[in-house]
């Protein structure tokens, strides 16, 4: 059975109101969590899409701003899986097997074959490398931050933090392509 499509460039819909706007973002969760929960939290994935609910309407009070991308319904997703499965190894509810764990992962991601020993240490150093306004809008980007939101947060233009991100892009790709780890 093949996957449901991740679509993150969908955007919340124009409905006046909370109601038309929660009920997008739980289609989003819901089509989020089918995607990437493994089997061992599939019994729980009710509980995680109401926690993940809480977590957007918690931000969303904080901020005074809502949700508009399901870019960021999808990372609040993955975030909350992770989370679970940290909280279910620390308490020993199961035995959390870390190579059947990144296989899956990496399937959600789009990634196939192992993950390299080291990518994270390469990823960290690559970026250290960057400019520093690059490695801004890369940091950004990589969150998950749409180029409106990433200009906001680092006080500049769109068009601006759309250039250093793609440079900056461009410039991570052939640091970690030295080091030997390519897409």
């Amino acid at each position: 059975m093949p996957l449901p499509e991740r679509d993150e460039s969908e955007q919340a819909p124009d409905v006046p109101g909370d109601a038309g706007r929660a009920h997008w973002m739980r289609r989003v969760l819901e089509r989020a969590f089918s995607r990437m929960l493994p089997a061992a939290l599939g019994p729980a994935r009710e509980d995680l899409v109401q926690t993940a609910l809480l977590r957007v309407l918690e931000r969303r009070e904080r901020e005074k701003e809502p949700v508009r991308t399901a870019s960021y319904l999808w990372k609040v997703a993955f975030t909350v899986t992770a989370d679970e499965l940290r909280r279910r190894r620390r308490a020993g509810e199961e035995s959390v097997d870390d190579t059947a764990l990144e296989a899956h992962l990496h399937e959600v991601r789009g990634v196939e074959g192992p993950r390299p020993v080291g990518l994270g240490v390469a990823l960290r150093d690559c970026l250290q490398r960057l400019a520093t306004e690059r490695r801004g809008a890369v940091v950004l980007h990589l969150q998950g931050f749409a180029a409106p939101e990433a200009a906001r947060v680092l006080h500049t233009g769109e068009k601006r933090v759309q250039n250093l991100t793609y440079r900056g892009l461009a410039d991570l790709r052939n640091c970690l392509t030295r080091k030997g780890l390519s897409p």
